[in-house]
């Protein structure tokens, strides 16, 4: 503890006296500062010791002015040189001690103003050396812990039992992972809902003092934060004390930075699983282990398509920071595929973070192949209509030709309106199946289907007559439209869909 005013006056050497303020003689003295200017206060901190000998003083009431404003900013007390101006204290002075509790001292002729210094300075720098002891002390024992227990239970251990209070590690939404004693638990996360917003304002790290003590927290992470260490206690925390809690945190960040390292290179070892499970003929019993392995359940799992995904990193990277039940794996075109269970958390995860996304329908082990499909063909549709995330089963009748369980209607559709055409394309060279369906997704438009073709309207006209010819149909149908809209998406749907 700092040196009291008692403290001083005890020391004989120093002969000095009391004259007023008695109250205040428990007062710490962070710092002695002899001064002879009427107005000190500026310059100084509170708990300080002022030394004056009145020189620079025109009377007795302008020293009594300044111990007035000494005792108004939280100094320690005044002491009084005597036998060079005045003989002894000036009873103005004495009286503004004890109307204050500014204790009053009477130094002696013989005492240096720097021998009291010294003291001073001495229990100081006493006081910091013991503080640093103690921190490389405790420091060592986080360390132990650490190794013994686990970064996170073990800095929390530590720190609660030597720095009193409680202290708890939190995830990134601010859950409890960690707390001491634990019946500290519910605190640490009301306290963590409060340091959130805090640590919104001013940064990664805060100190935050109300009428109940003092909370400290650090963010856990290398780049985003993965959570927060927080530590409160009654009393205010000493420099060497957030040092300290610093390093704590230090040890917890490279704990967390390892394991969600291992996680992610585990994700990104499982890619290759993942690309054989969605081919078509995989073996169903690998695809339920490697599924089951990552929390996913077999027989429900939802294959997602994300076009032009943003990831931090990659997608393995992120999702190593969630606890998702999802696999991913490098898709084509910039690609990303996810199989997962719980869709509606992975889709929130994926917002604002693709150019599109879309979604399976729930699929088996056996039938992940399928759902590529099914998701693949969903993207497409959904980025043309300008859908952020389109489903298949938003679908209506596309959802219907996924259902047909012998796909019968759908081959159907496709060896009787598809495969004439691709026959014909083989023969005269001409693209009939884009030009179907850069008409039909135009609406029957011939300026715009013409455009997106980058060809002339007269070879578009030319290109539609050989598809009447080829089918024996009349595309101005409505019916023969249709048709040939189910057929295009049966046959992107049960064709030669891309591996991912």
């Amino acid at each position: 503890m700092p040196l009291s005013v008692r403290e001083l006056v005890a020391r004989r050497e120093f002969r000095l006296t009391v004259v007023a303020g008695e109250a205040g003689l428990d007062r710490p003295i962070t710092w002695v500062h002899a001064s002879e200017v009427p107005d000190p206060t500026p310059w100084l901190e509170a708990g300080s010791l002022v030394l004056t000998t009145g020189v620079g003083h025109e009377d007795p009431a302008s020293v009594a002015a300044m111990a007035r404003r000494l005792a108004a900013t939280g100094a320690a007390g005044i002491g009084i040189a005597v036998d060079l101006v005045y003989r002894t204290v000036p009873p103005e002075v004495a009286a503004v001690g004890e109307e204050t509790g500014l204790p009053v001292l009477v130094v002696p002729y013989a005492t240096p103003f720097v021998a009291i210094s010294q003291a001073v300075a001495s229990r100081v720098a006493g006081e910091e050396r013991a503080a640093l002891e103690r921190a490389l002390l405790v420091h060592r024992r986080l360390t132990e812990a650490a190794l013994a227990h686990g970064a996170a239970p073990g800095a929390v251990r530590v720190l609660a039992r030597e720095y009193g209070g409680w202290a708890a590690v939190v995830d990134a939404s601010g859950a409890v992972l960690h707390a001491a004693p634990e019946a500290a638990a519910a605190e640490a996360a009301e306290a963590a809902a409060e340091a959130g917003g805090l640590r919104s304002r001013e940064g990664q790290s805060l100190s935050f003092v109300d009428a109940r003590g003092h909370l400290v927290g650090h963010a856990l992470g290398t780049g985003a934060a993965r959570g927060m260490l927080l530590i409160w206690r009654r009393a205010a925390f000493t420099g060497p004390e957030h040092s300290v809690v610093a390093a704590a945190a230090s040890l917890v960040t490279y704990e967390f930075e390892q394991r969600r390292a291992a996680t992610a290179q585990a994700r990104r070892s499982s890619a290759d699983a993942v690309h054989q499970a969605l081919r078509e003929g995989a073996d169903p019993a690998a695809a339920r282990r490697l599924l089951s392995a990552w929390g996913l359940d077999p027989a429900a799992v939802t294959v997602l398509v994300a076009r032009a995904a943003r990831w931090p990193g990659d997608a393995h990277d992120v999702l190593a920071d969630q606890d998702l039940p999802v696999l991913a794996a490098a898709g084509t075109d910039g690609e990303t595929v996810l199989l997962t269970s719980e869709p509606e958390r992975v889709l929130a995860l994926l917002e604002d973070r693709t150019a599109g996304v879309g979604a399976s329908g729930r699929v088996g082990a056996g039938e992940l192949a399928e759902g590529l499909r099914q998701a693949r063909q969903a993207l497409v549709i959904g980025l043309r209509e300008g859908r952020q995330v389109t489903s298949v089963g938003d679908l209506g009748v596309i959802e219907l030709l996924l259902a047909s369980a012998e796909r019968s209607v759908p081959d159907a559709l496709v060896r009787r309106l598809i495969d004439p055409l691709r026959r014909a394309e083989t023969e005269r060279g001409i693209p009939l199946v884009a030009t179907v369906r850069a008409f039909l997704d135009n609406n029957g438009s011939v300026a715009r289907a013409s455009a997106e073709l980058s060809v002339h309207r007269h070879t578009l006209h030319f290109r539609l007559g050989v598809v009447g010819d080829v089918l024996d149909a009349d595309l101005d149908s409505s019916y023969v439209r249709l048709e040939l809209a189910l057929a295009l998406q049966a046959h992107a749907l049960r064709g030669d869909a891309a591996a991912p």
